[in-house]
């Protein structure tokens, strides 16, 4: 299914004992025709022995955090109240938290002190706060660690912390996709008119020359490449309406959001991300030009070749799951409603 989106590395970014298990068995089964780069759960995980290199297109890159839950489903955590709040909630109620304060700075603690790289997840401003001060703490006691934490979902990021990230050097993961998937249901129940304008931020990311990466996290919506193209140089929601367009990239800074930053996240900019003599023939072949094609039929391109290390893993063309592919992305596009 990645590879039908035109993906050659995919992450499961929060990985438990069996989860881990049975990749492993897929990896050596020789089973696995993309890399796959998984995050164990920190405080799930007790024995997470991270690997540079992948065995049979395998490894395990770290370790993974989460704080909090999501703003479509009102479970973010938020430093302001939800603008529509939940059935049954008080007036101020902003979400909660997974995991409590102590927690938090204890498994960064813990990353930091095993030079483990970790990804958090922290979707709400409140959340966020936490995360950036126990990293701000653990890089005071660890000041020769050079992990590139990562900031995954990140959608309710305040300005102010965009300059946070930049100055103690965490990767925002982003999730511009929602504004097309749920940004009507953000700008009018979840975040209001104007904190959904800037919700996924990557206008202020590139205003302060930062690198970031966008994603799908499927399965909560198929690894549509190109919707999540779109929806980050465009913005626009399924209503039409355009959500933040002062937080709107160029296509090409939206496909380095898609390849040769990332690969810099996962420590392999040196193998991936870009095409250029030394790194792996991973490439796909599309149906128009991103860079040429009017902007608003860039969730329209298709994906017709996908090659890993110059072996082609996917055709469009090859039969039913090119064909399994397109009736699921149509599907996906016509049915998808808010989570509750």
């Amino acid at each position: 299914l990645a590879a039908s989106f035109g993906y050659t590395t995919v992450q499961e970014g929060r990985a438990v004992g069996p989860a881990l298990a049975a990749m492993q068995r897929a990896a050596e089964n020789q089973q696995l025709k993309v890399d796959l780069v998984s995050y164990a759960d920190i405080l799930e995980v007790d024995d997470i022995q991270p690997d540079a290199n992948y065995r049979n297109h395998y490894r395990l890159a770290g370790a993974k955090l989460t704080i909090d839950g999501s703003p479509q489903g009102k479970t973010a955590w938020l430093t302001e109240p939800y603008y529509v709040v939940p059935e049954g909630e008080a007036d101020d109620y902003v979400g909660y938290a997974a995991v409590d304060e102590a927690t938090v700075l204890g498994a960064v603690q813990k990353a930091y002190a095993n030079g483990w790289q970790l990804l958090c997840h922290a979707n709400g401003d409140r959340a966020i706060d936490v995360f950036i001060g126990a990293v701000r703490a653990a890089q005071t006691d660890y000041p020769d660690a050079r992990l590139r934490p990562v900031l995954i979902h990140g959608q309710t990021l305040r300005e102010d912390q965009v300059d946070e990230l930049k100055a103690l050097g965490i990767f925002p993961s982003l999730f511009p996709m929602h504004t097309f998937y749920w940004g009507d249901w953000h700008r009018d129940s979840v975040l209001g008119p104007e904190r959904a304008e800037n919700i996924s931020p990557t206008g202020w990311v590139r205003e302060r020359d930062m690198m970031f990466g966008t994603h799908h996290d499927a399965p909560v919506a198929l690894p549509d490449s190109m919707r999540v193209l779109s929806a980050t140089v465009t913005r626009r929601t399924r209503t039409g309406d355009i959500l933040g367009p002062n937080q709107r990239v160029d296509v090409m800074t939206a496909l380095k959001a898609m390849t040769l930053w990332p690969a810099w996240q996962h420590f392999e900019e040196g193998a991936k991300g870009s095409l250029e003599v030394g790194k792996l023939a991973d490439f796909v072949i599309l149906s128009d030009n991103p860079l040429d094609i009017d902007q608003g039929l860039l969730d329209d391109i298709e994906v017709l070749e996908t090659i890993k290390e110059d072996v082609s893993i996917y055709e469009r063309d090859a039969g039913a799951d090119a064909d399994s592919a397109a009736d699921m992305t149509a599907q996906s596009r016509a049915t998808m409603r808010p989570a509750a």
